[in-house]
């Protein structure tokens, strides 16, 4: 994997690097002056920013939400709140250090872009996988407000790379973080576990499962102690019944367990966010029994917004995520290019095993969001891993192009030569 590099190919290399890295910083500073000057969390960044607030000022991973009083919960994944109540207590609680750590932390994602990119077609496919990660909209737009996309990203990345070196240990510590991460990432274990069993054996796959378990073992040890059972997020219960309850079938839609009129008989139950959450998938699940062609019908919906075939539905929550609608629809096209030349790009390089195993991701990813909940933001691991997909794309399209040149400077070769020899 990768090339070997001498002294002059480091040097161009180094600058390369310097340079995505700089055109990655320069267009998310942009987009945060002059797109998004005045963002204010909302939704899901809400409740990141009051954690991260709680934590920092010794309240403990507490919220009022789904509740009425603070509590400790276990509604959100842990990891990017505790990195943001850490810079909260070293740079002050402000929304401009919050921004500026997930900037930070964007600019990080598209150095790991451009180096797996590198390490599995080269530096071509470094050069454009980078450069295409620096400016896609739809990971810029995901830098500057306070969501756990960046860092679950550069965790996912992170754990490709590892896996490219071999370092199946690093990998599995990444992969248990990205658990901690990313509530869409609580299966992910599995997808890992097959790929590394058939890359390591079982004994590495099961040591892979082990060091996962010991990542997240303290959060579920704590949600056991604080919350009476060892959960690792209390949202499903929401998500499920979000798209599947009753009320959701006949609404035709989405709907929000914790304020639909709906719901009446289970706000007392949003006392205790276990509870609730078991009664909420409970009731969701009785529903499918009875509907199970519910799922055809939220997977095709969904599939409608995911894939933006009709980019209307996905105006109400990208507006709750602090995206700007109207760069937004101008620089929508980009999906549409990126999206498709990635994947063909991941496609035509299916041989290597880590690109197997990137497909897989890729798929889950998709899986995940198609069966529950389809917003734009939800599909940046999959955005990001299309732009490591270009970045092959390039490769095998230079190697393609190559291949005919020589092939037809053969023929003309071969053409001459019998003229001369006649």
């Amino acid at each position: 994997m990768g090339e070997r590099r001498g002294p002059a190919q480091v040097t161009t290399r180094t600058l390369t690097l310097v340079g995505v890295t700089a055109l990655a910083a320069v267009s998310r500073v942009l987009y945060w002056v002059l797109v998004t000057p005045n963002y204010t969390p909302d939704s899901d960044a809400a409740q990141y920013q009051l954690l991260a607030e709680n934590l920092a000022a010794g309240r403990g991973y507490s919220l009022v939400f789904p509740g009425l009083v603070t509590h400790p919960t276990a509604f959100r994944p842990p990891l990017y709140p505790l990195l943001l109540a850490g810079s909260y207590k070293v740079f002050g609680t402000h929304l401009m250090v919050g921004r500026g750590l997930n900037l930070t932390i964007g600019v990080v994602v598209v150095v790991l872009v451009y180096l797996l990119a590198e390490r599995l077609g080269g530096s071509i496919a470094g050069l454009v996988a980078g450069a295409v990660a620096a400016i896609y909209p739809p990971l810029i737009a995901n830098d500057v407000v306070l969501l756990t996309e960046p860092l679950s990203l550069a965790l996912l990345l992170g754990m490709l790379l590892a896996f490219s070196y071999r370092k199946w240990w690093l990998a599995a510590g990444l992969c248990g973080l990205l658990v901690l991460a990313r509530p869409s990432a609580q299966y992910l274990v599995l997808v890992v576990t097959v790929w590394a069993l058939w890359q390591f054996g079982w004994k590495r796959a099961l040591g892979l499962l082990g060091i996962v378990g010991l990542v997240i073992s303290p959060w579920v040890v704590r949600n056991w102690v604080q919350l009476g059972s060892p959960v690792m997020v209390t949202s499903n219960g929401f998500n499920w019944a979000a798209v599947y309850s009753p009320q959701a079938e006949s609404h035709g839609g989405f709907v929000d367990p914790s304020r639909d009129p709906g719901f009446e008989d289970y706000r007392l139950l949003q006392q205790d966010e276990v509870a609730w959450q078991s009664a909420l998938q409970r009731l969701a699940f009785a529903n499918l029994r009875r509907h199970p062609s519910q799922v055809a019908w939220v997977v095709q919906e969904n599939a409608v917004a995911y894939f933006e075939l009709d980019p209307s539905r996905n105006r109400g929550s990208e507006s709750l995520d602090g995206r700007n609608l109207d760069f937004r629809d101008a620089t929508l096209p980009l999906f549409y290019v990126v999206t498709t030349l990635g994947l063909v790009g991941l496609v035509v390089s299916w041989r290597k095993p880590l690109v197997v195993l990137v497909l897989g991701l890729v798929a889950y990813f998709v899986a995940t969001s198609l069966v529950l909940i389809a917003a734009p933001r939800l599909r940046a691991p999959v955005d990001v891993l299309c732009c490591v997909g270009v970045g092959l794309f390039a490769a095998w399209l230079r190697g393609w192009v190559s291949m005919r040149r020589d092939a037809g400077d053969r023929a003309g070769d071969l053409l001459g030569a019998s003229q001369s020899g006649g």
